[in-house]
C-alpha cells in the first residue's frame, strides 16, 4: 500500500485527522470532507481508488453519496463505515452495495490495522478485476 489516492467522508472531523494521519505515513494521499457534498465537488476534480463513506451524516447522507459518487467516478471503490450498529445497518449495507459500494464492515471506532486490512482487501479485488478485464 504505497502511493494510493483515499477519500474520507465523514462529518466528525477527527475521523478524517485519524485517517490521515495514518495513512499518510503508509505513503498514501488523504483527502477528507465532511459531507457528500463536498465529496461529489472533491471527486469530480482528483481521481481516487478508495472513499471511506460514513452512513450517517446530515444533508446527504451515506447511501446518496454512494450512489452520486459512482456516477461521477466509477473506478472508485466506495467503502461503507459507521458508528451505529444494529438492526438497521444490516438494511443501510445492502442498499449501500445495491448502490455501487463495498462493505467491509468498518464500524467506528475502529484500529488502525482494521483501515490497513479493509485496503488491502479493497486493492486486491479491484487487482484482480483489472487482470480479469485485460485477459478479456
Amino acid at each position: 500500500m504505497s502511493g494510493e489516492n483515499i477519500l474520507v467522508v465523514d462529518d466528525e472531523p477527527i475521523i478524517g485527522t485519524a485517517f490521515e494521519r495514518e495513512l499518510e505515513d503508509k505513503g498514501c494521499n488523504v483527502d477528507s470532507v465532511l459531507s457528500g457534498e463536498e465529496a461529489l465537488k472533491t471527486i469530480r476534480s482528483k481521481k481516487y481508488d478508495i472513499a471511506f463513506i460514513d452512513m450517517v451524516m446530515p444533508g446527504m447522507n451515506g447511501i446518496e453519496a454512494c450512489k452520486k459518487l459512482k456516477e461521477t467516478s466509477p473506478d472508485t471503490i466506495l467503502i461503507f463505515m459507521t458508528g451505529r450498529v444494529d438492526k438497521d445497518v444490516i438494511y443501510k449495507d445492502l442498499d449501500f452495495q445495491r448502490a455501487g459500494g463495498k462493505v467491509y464492515f468498518l464500524y467506528k471506532p475502529f484500529l488502525k490495522d482494521e483501515i490497513y486490512e479493509v485496503i488491502e482487501m479493497a486493492l486486491a479485488e479491484k487487482a484482480k478485476k483489472e487482470i480479469n478485464l485485460t485477459i478479456k
